[in-house]
């Protein structure tokens, strides 16, 4: 499970098996256990599902993807042709 990006306690990722399907990730906050992950589709900024992420938690990964949405897909392409990505360190402002 590649690790796309970090923003303080919340954790984005991908499922490699998951490569086939419309592109998104999955979040977690290290406050709660991986289990409890949110699935948000990259394209439309659609939770899929919330997970253990409380309201405020979604609301900021939504945005940080709303931002950052480019960086993120060529990072998940790179993974997919090369299996070698560098954890992107997200900024809010």
């Amino acid at each position: 499970m590649p690790k796309i990006a970090v923003y303080k306690t919340l954790i984005f990722y991908i499922v490699s098996f998951d490569l086939s399907e419309r592109i998104h990730l999955h979040v977690f906050s290290k406050n709660h256990n991986r289990q409890g992950s949110a699935k948000i589709w990259l394209d439309t900024n659609e939770v899929f599902s919330q997970g253990a992420l409380t309201d405020e938690e979604i609301n900021i990964a939504v945005k940080l993807l709303e931002k950052n949405k480019n960086l993120i897909k060529d990072t998940i392409e790179k993974f997919r042709t090369s299996n070698k990505i560098k954890t992107i360190q997200l900024k809010l402002k």
